[in-house]
């Protein structure tokens, strides 16, 4: 097979020949949340039924309660009374509450299979495992993690600007590939045990010329796919490319990682690449089931046409009605009526089998049965945020996708293997909206109020839709698509008088379709690897300290000293500030717009 390595063998962007689809059988990429993604909008009322088979799937046996109708009793009380103040288009009705009965049993029927549920699942899905991770691999990626962080104080890498509360364990932000400078094997391939011998070979990866750093060649969605390119948004990059490793599929359930992580020495921190491939090998049928999405995606719901009940009694004369004109009388009609008419919003419609029974299995994704030859590349970080009674709370992060686009990123998956002394935590999501499908809805010359309640929108305001959070519990693993923004939301110590944690593996799934350079093809770039292998030769060994020193100096523009590997990770994060402002900008562009007719 002819190596095809975006950025190197071919154009960043040179994806024209592929089309999107959300199966994997014969589909050519998996979407993106900049040019490929906007959602069915989703009612108010189905947002809150969401929450609530969200919560519900929190609670300890879950699967085994919600077939228990003395509990479901009290549940579906408890949902009820949270309706006693809510607007009629957010109420819970009880039609409402036996559907997410019904999608909650058909979940804990197939628990025990497949160990996840999804905890938002809309026009994507993130779903959730608390047992697919086990206590022992846990503990064993804990434990194996744990050199990483028992360093003296001033070898610690505090994430920049982050007020020494995140440190970094292993961050694909830190040596990445550099256009331009990083060399990239012409062929073959880095291997993982010997890595440190391959620095330094290789040819220098080009820079992308400018027309390979635009995103018009997206064949995008509605709604999104009117965007053109615009030179100065920072979609793709002209200067970095975060790293991936190898990850090869072993048998029926196993993966093994078959390049060096970046940042993570193969030799010195074996266990802990073997509690990843670990963790990896569990995160592969998640990663198939968010993925598997098709064209025809499921329908909403909840997605009743809502109407107005006009008022029954008569508006009362005005003092000066005698005086005024037939225009006048009829604006004050209409006011009135406005100010006067009731919301009827349509009970559920259907039940959850129709829900349930749509789509084409034969079109799901099946990763390890579709790359099972080529393997996959995976994007690996580890990072602890640390709280202390001098600084007790974490302000959260910023809304986000994950990677530039240069990463084709696909999806992601995040474990918290370690929480200590912290309140609870939250992920939240929230989507670009088809605002065409709104557009289509009836309504009556400038009155969409209707349109506005229902789904919990603004006309003129921006097409996004928050389709809820995420509680990230210790143990858990989460895995998503990478057509939502995300985002951390606050947490702060639970005791403020003693410190607290929480600590994640991270790893986010390059699409399958294409191929990037990775460690495979990028021999390591970090100059104290090099300096280890050196030393470790006997020629080296063997000579005074002044000359072997020498040999180090004169490596040349490769490998790359530690602190300026930090001063290029400032770069770096600055033009990945302007691409997370871009996206957003993005997001805020296109807008619920009901014209006048």
């Amino acid at each position: 097979m002819t190596r095809r390595l975006h950025g190197v063998d071919c154009p960043i962007n040179d994806i024209a020949d592929y089309s999107f689809s959300w199966s994997a059988d014969g589909s050519p990429r998996f979407p993106n949340a900049i040019s490929d993604w906007s959602g069915t909008p989703l009612t108010q009322r189905e947002r809150r039924m969401m929450a609530l088979m969200g919560e519900i799937t929190d609670k300890p046996e879950w699967d085994r309660k919600v077939f228990d109708d003395k509990i479901v009793a009290k549940w579906r009380a408890e949902a009820l009374a949270a309706n006693a103040d809510a607007e009629p288009e957010r109420v819970l009705t009880e039609k409402a509450i036996d559907y997410c009965i019904e999608e909650i049993r058909d979940h804990a029927s197939k628990l025990k299979e497949i160990q996840m549920v999804p905890a938002v699942d809309a026009n994507g899905v993130v779903y959730k495992s608390d047992t697919l991770v086990t206590a022992e691999m846990k503990e064993a990626l804990r434990s194996a993690a744990a050199p990483l962080e028992d360093v003296p104080d001033d070898k610690k890498d505090w994430h920049p600007h982050s007020g020494e509360q995140v440190l970094d364990l292993v961050h694909p932000s830190l040596f990445p590939l550099l256009y331009g400078r990083s060399t990239v094997l012409a062929e073959g391939t880095v291997t993982l045990d010997d890595c440190t011998s391959y620095i330094g070979k290789g040819l220098v990866a080009p820079v992308p010329e400018d027309d390979h750093v635009k995103v018009e060649h997206f064949p995008g969605r509605s709604g999104w796919g009117r965007w053109g390119h615009d030179p100065k948004q920072h979609f793709y990059s002209k200067k970095y490319q975060w790293l991936p490793c190898e990850v090869a599929f072993r048998g029926a359930d196993d993966m093994e990682i078959t390049s060096y992580i970046n940042n993570l020495h193969p030799q010195l921190h074996k266990p802990l690449y073997e509690a990843i491939q670990r963790i990896i090998a569990k995160a592969i049928p998640m990663w198939s089931a968010c993925l598997s999405r098709s064209d025809d995606a499921a329908p909403p719901r909840d997605d009743a046409d809502a109407e107005w009940i006009e008022p029954t009694e008569k508006r009362p004369a005005a003092e000066n009605e005698a005086e005024l004109d037939e225009d006048d009388i009829w604006d004050l009609d209409e006011d009135w009526t406005r100010d006067n008419r009731t919301l009827s919003i349509p009970d559920i419609e259907g039940s959850y089998q129709t829900r349930a029974n749509h789509g084409d299995p034969t079109k799901f994704a099946d990763l390890r049965a579709t790359f099972a030859e080529q393997g996959l590349q995976v994007i690996v970080k580890l990072a602890n945020i640390h709280l202390t009674p001098d600084k007790p709370d974490y302000a959260g992060g910023s809304w986000h996708i994950e990677g530039q686009l240069n990463e084709h990123i696909c999806a992601s998956a995040l474990y918290y293997y370690d929480s200590s002394n912290i309140t609870e935590s939250y992920l939240s999501f929230r989507e670009a909206t088809n605002v065409e499908h709104l557009e289509e809805k009836g309504y009556e010359q400038g009155d969409f109020e209707h349109l506005e309640r229902v789904y919990g929108i603004e006309n003129d305001e921006a097409a996004v839709q928050d389709l809820g959070r995420v509680n990230t519990r210790e143990g858990r693993l989460l895995a998503f698509p990478n057509v939502f923004q995300h985002r951390v939301e606050p947490f702060s110590l639970a005791d403020e008088s003693q410190p607290g944690h929480r600590k994640i593996l991270a790893l986010f799934l390059v699409d399958p379709h294409i191929r990037i350079p990775s460690t495979a093809h990028v021999p390591p770039q970090q100059k104290d690897w090099w300096r280890g292998m050196v030393y470790g030769l006997d020629r080296v060994a063997n000579l005074p300290p002044e000359l072997a020193e020498h040999v180090l100096e004169s490596a040349g523009d490769l490998p790359i000293e530690l602190q300026e590997a930090k001063d290029i990770r400032l770069d770096l994060m600055e033009e990945r500030k302007m691409f997370v402002k871009d996206v957003d900008t993005r997001y805020q562009q296109e807008t619920f717009s009901f014209c006048e007719h």
